[in-house]
């Protein structure tokens, strides 16, 4: 490294150690390696940054957080009732990992944001596909008329995305394999086989929907403590 003025080559041995061991540990003094997983769940950008940024008057932006160990979440498809993409699902939410997507309005037309979308459920151990698991969302137009809604769901692997799971998430008056509620701000919870699911959603027209993705435990979801 060329000496600048005034600068002493022990001073640019330190400043070389420093650069080097930033780029080694983080700001807490843990290895980066050691904590990879959590760094980059910290640095995604949070469902509220991402809904700001969005200028449609009718949106739903979903954050999913997968707290589980084993699984991958995968291969996402989309359907929309109404509405299009603006900012689309990460391809891939591994374990211990949170990413964002929206969707929001047509442009120039007074439509909301309507639709579902699914991710396959890729176990690790297994190395195979084992469920799909499925989100339905539904920010109307008019308040007048309609709610904001939305329900979460585990399908057995291949569920496809269309408008028939839209339409049987959304209407159906007694749910199999998924819960439904109106969006108030509440969670609502739906215990798998395998893995458990909470979400949250705002009765806004600029609509945030949150949800997590958890390993089974022994114990009731309902009785589960953080």
């Amino acid at each position: 490294m060329k000496l600048g003025k005034g600068q002493s080559k022990d001073a640019v041995t330190l400043s070389e150690r420093t650069v080097t061991e930033q780029h080694t540990h983080t700001h807490t003094g843990v290895p980066q390696s050691h904590q990879s997983d959590l760094s980059c769940t910290m640095m995604t950008e949070s469902a509220e940054a991402a809904a700001a940024n969005v200028s449609s008057k009718r949106h739903a932006t979903i954050e999913i957080t997968n707290l589980t160990n084993n699984y991958c979440l995968l291969n996402p498809n989309v359907f929309l009732e109404s509405g299009e993409t603006s900012n689309p699902p990460q391809p891939t939410v591994r374990p211990l990992k949170t990413e964002v997507c929206t969707f929001s309005k047509t442009s120039a037309q007074a439509t909301g944001s309507v639709g579902v979308m699914t991710y396959d459920l890729f176990e690790r151990s297994r190395n195979d596909y084992t469920e799909t698991l499925a989100v339905m969302f539904s920010v109307p137009w008019d308040y007048n008329l309609y709610k904001n809604w939305f329900a979460v769901g585990i399908y057995p692997k291949g569920k496809e995305c269309n408008q028939a799971l839209y339409k049987e998430m959304y209407y159906q008056k007694n749910p199999q394999g998924f819960v439904r509620e109106e969006a108030n701000g509440s969670g609502i919870n739906f215990e798998g086989k395998s893995l458990d699911i909470r979400a949250t959603m705002c009765p806004l027209g600029r609509a945030i929907i949150k949800l997590e993705v958890w390993d089974k435990l022994l114990t009731p979801l309902s009785q589960q403590a953080c």
